[in-house]
């Protein structure tokens, strides 16, 4: 749901019908119809099947034609004949990375694909798609891999680790910063600035 997973792009807007002003505001486009008896009700079918409480049409301004009631926004569009329903990012919403597990996985459940996506036929996977990623750099300067290609099988791969990770309710961002500090432990800027060795070899 756009409550629980606001997209973070112009793609994940794209999904649910809409774009951004910015990373911040989503923003969806209704047709006006006749009146707002026709309008509000197309409205509210969005916003009440993403999370959100719907518009009572006696709240709406009537010489506006305008709603505010954060997080949601109805305004009438400044020169096309239709409404633009505006919705802020909450604090509360989850994260990109929950977000794009949310969508990997709607992708994955309409195949019907869950039952081969078991932890060891993804680690399979994501090695086989790094290998891929690794040949785009065969016999050539890292400067002349095609950097579309290199896209392609970089989002494979990383699509392979978020899905381990959901399988296991690993939080992605939580493993990342901690391996980070122990890194930094590891390897104190004082003996690894500059040296590319590993931690045991300082």
């Amino acid at each position: 749901m756009l409550r629980d997973f606001f997209p973070y792009s112009n793609i994940g807007a794209r999904i649910y019908g809409g774009s951004f002003v910015n990373e911040f505001c989503f923003v969806k486009s209704f047709d006006f119809g006749n009146d707002l008896n026709e309008l509000i009700p197309n409205v509210n079918s969005f916003l009440l099947e993403n999370g959100y409480k719907a518009i009572d049409i006696g709240e709406v301004n009537k010489e506006g034609y305008e709603y505010s009631s954060h997080p949601v926004y109805l305004s009438p569009h400044p020169y096309l004949p239709e409404f633009v329903l505006s919705i802020h990012r909450e604090p509360f919403s989850k994260s990109q990375t929950d977000y794009i597990i949310n969508e990997l996985k709607k992708f994955r459940d309409e195949r019907d694909w869950k039952q081969f996506h078991n932890p060891k036929d993804l680690a399979i996977a994501l090695s086989i798609e790094s290998n891929e990623l690794l040949e785009l750099f065969l016999w050539k300067n890292y400067e002349d891999a095609n950097k579309e290609k290199i896209k392609e099988e970089l989002a494979d791969v990383l699509s392979y680790a978020l899905l381990i990770a959901e399988k296991y309710d690993i939080n992605v961002e939580e493993i990342i910063l901690e391996k980070i500090q122990k890194n930094k432990e590891k390897y104190p800027i004082a003996k690894a600035k500059g040296i590319a060795k590993k931690y045991d070899e300082l």
